[in-house]
């Protein structure tokens, strides 16, 4: 990665670019830090960010996603919760899972 991305990518460490070392060469370092941390999943999507990744992935025109949205939550594909955030179905995840074992990867936006 860094072959092909080095001369557009800078890395920093807050102080200062990174010294420059020689393949093969060995570094010590002088500290090693452990933070303890979790990390959290993305949210579920909201109604207007399903929209809009609709739209730019070309599935359904203006007039037609609203009933897109309708479809997965009257199939029961999806809920939508409180908060207008989507979640999936143990229904929903069985088709994609199903369809994805097939080798049918019907859920890619790339497939429309």
């Amino acid at each position: 990665w860094l072959e092909i991305y080095s001369p557009w990518e800078r890395w920093s460490t807050g102080q200062g670019e990174l010294p420059k070392v020689k393949v093969g060469s060995r570094i010590i370092p002088s500290v090693l830090i452990m933070k303890e941390g979790r990390t959290t999943p993305p949210l579920p999507l909201s109604e207007v960010e399903l929209i809009s990744l609709m739209d730019r992935n070309g599935i359904g025109t203006d007039a037609t996603i609203a009933q897109h949205i309708s479809t997965i939550q009257d199939r029961s594909y999806a809920t939508k919760d409180a908060s207008q955030r989507f979640h999936p179905t143990k229904l929903g995840i069985a088709l994609v899972e199903g369809y994805n074992s097939m080798g049918y990867q019907l859920n890619k936006p790339d497939l429309r």
